[in-house]
């Protein structure tokens, strides 16, 4: 197996100074990460689980910027469909999550607008995904994380079709 850039990633944060949401420091995040990426089965995929770790629910942890980041590596490389799937969604809960009470009080009260940023150095991973992909998925997340709306909206218009032919499948 080649080397991933999303793991390389993951070896520049000191995981063990974030806090996770399971009450510990980051430390085990990469572990779970990657994991995750080579998940084959659903049961590995629900082992390898982020929730409970970077969110709960929609709140949101230290660990949710740096993760952001590897999401967006990891979409670039090879994996399952069912991991890409995962993956989305928990970018998904990554840029429209809110920070938990207890990063509000540690002085993080907007963790989702730096995921969000993080989000953005894959833009045209997403709209590849809208394209080609996921088009629901990628759609909701770039409604999220686009700024420059014009350019979202020129997409859309070219785009949206896709998410109204899969929506109509059964």
């Amino acid at each position: 197996m080649s080397a991933r850039p999303s793991l390389i990633q993951a070896e520049r944060v000191d995981w063990a100074s974030l806090r996770c949401g399971c009450g510990m420091t980051g430390a085990h995040i990469p572990d779970i990460f990657s994991r995750l990426l080579v998940a084959a089965t659903p049961q590995e995929i629900a082992e390898a689980t982020l929730e409970g770790h970077v969110y709960i629910q929609s709140l949101l942890f230290e660990v949710a910027i740096p993760v952001t980041s590897l999401i967006v590596a990891a979409l670039h490389e090879e994996v399952s469909d069912e991991v890409r799937v995962e993956l989305l969604d928990n970018l998904g809960a990554c840029v429209g999550g809110e920070s938990h009470w207890t990063e509000i009080e540690a002085g993080s009260p907007e963790l989702e607008i730096d995921c969000q940023v993080a989000a953005r150095e894959g833009i045209w991973t997403l709209y590849q995904e809208y394209a080609t992909g996921r088009a629901s998925m990628a759609r909701m997340l770039l409604d999220v994380v686009e700024t420059d709306r014009e350019r979202f909206e020129y997409f859309d218009a070219k785009l949206i079709d896709r998410v109204r032919k899969r929506a109509k499948r059964p």
